[in-house]
């Protein structure tokens, strides 16, 4: 299979170049994210991404809103490099917390991950556990190792504790289709992107395999994207993530607009070469390249 560049005019559906629209990160692991102006890295990717997690106590076991849903209505927020949890769920716990980065090392599992965190105390502990009404531990990652699944990423390809790669990027001409598709609402909020990119045909995506941030970087070089695997969805699009409830409109537009075999695929996971004081930013116009449609 051979590759080319698509010319804007082929990807684009208003004859501009494709640009980013959005930036998120998601520092506890599905729990609410943060759109940002910026994102910076380091070698696992974003800054701040899915740098803590929420393990069940007993097993170690990672949680999320497959099983949890209200996990969406944690609220994250980023002060002066520190991260902030706060919530909308209890009145009686209505007190933010500061996340910490120390902690006693424990084994924790992720996916067929085996690895290790960083305990985050029993303070923390308690009102996650009050909150969810599940008994859980706040984790961190810190310096402790992940790779990403080397069927798809390049051997000993750092991650965070995301599913299984540092990015996820989607076009926001497929998001506008879904919604418009959807009695409910449908945003990029639902696929939990790191990056959204704007003026590219609706669909198109499934045919990225690279995606290049070459201009307007405020430090460092610019942003090499690979795209290695397309997103497999679970329920966690299906959930309003303002409410945590189960929009019943939801899942028959992805069935009818992103199934493929027994499968939903929507959006592209990545890997990035990385460098030093690497920073990507809204606005910024990206290149991509495209499968060769034969």
């Amino acid at each position: 299979m051979s590759f080319q560049t698509v010319p804007s005019k082929a990807i684009s559906s208003k004859s501009m170049s494709p640009q980013i629209s959005q930036l998120f990160v998601y520092p506890v692991k599905s729990c609410a994210g943060i759109s940002v102006s910026n994102i910076q890295f380091d070698d696992k990717g974003p800054l701040f991404d899915r740098r803590w997690m929420l393990v069940d106590a007993q097993t170690g076991i990672f949680l999320s809103q497959r099983e949890i849903p209200q996990m969406a209505l944690i609220s994250t927020r980023i002060e002066d490099g520190e991260v902030w949890v706060g919530q909308s769920l209890d009145e009686s716990l209505s007190a933010d917390h500061r996340l910490p980065i120390t902690g006693e090392s424990i084994a924790v599992e992720i996916w067929d991950d085996k690895v290790r965190g960083y305990d985050c105390g029993d303070e923390l502990a308690t009102w996650f556990s009050q909150l969810l009404n599940h008994e859980c531990r706040l984790v961190y990652q810190g310096d402790c190792e992940r790779m990403a699944d080397e069927t798809y990423a390049v051997e000993n390809t750092p991650v965070s504790f995301a599913d299984g790669f540092p990015l996820l990027v989607v076009a926001e001409s497929s998001v506008d289709v879904l919604n418009a598709a959807c009695e409910g609402e449908i945003s990029s909020v639902n696929f939990r992107p790191n990056i959204v990119v704007k003026n590219t045909q609706a669909f198109a995506e499934k045919y990225w395999k690279s995606v290049v941030v070459e201009e307007g970087v405020s430090l460092g070089g610019g942003l090499d994207m690979k795209v290695v695997k397309r997103c497999q969805r679970c329920v966690i699009p299906m959930l309003n993530p303002y409410t945590a409830k189960r929009e019943a409109s939801i899942l028959p537009v992805l069935l009818k607009y992103c199934k493929e075999g027994k499968e939903i695929l929507f959006g592209q996971n990545l890997t990035f070469k990385y460098s030093v004081n690497l920073v990507i930013e809204v606005g910024q116009s990206v290149l991509i390249h495209c499968e060769e449609k034969e």
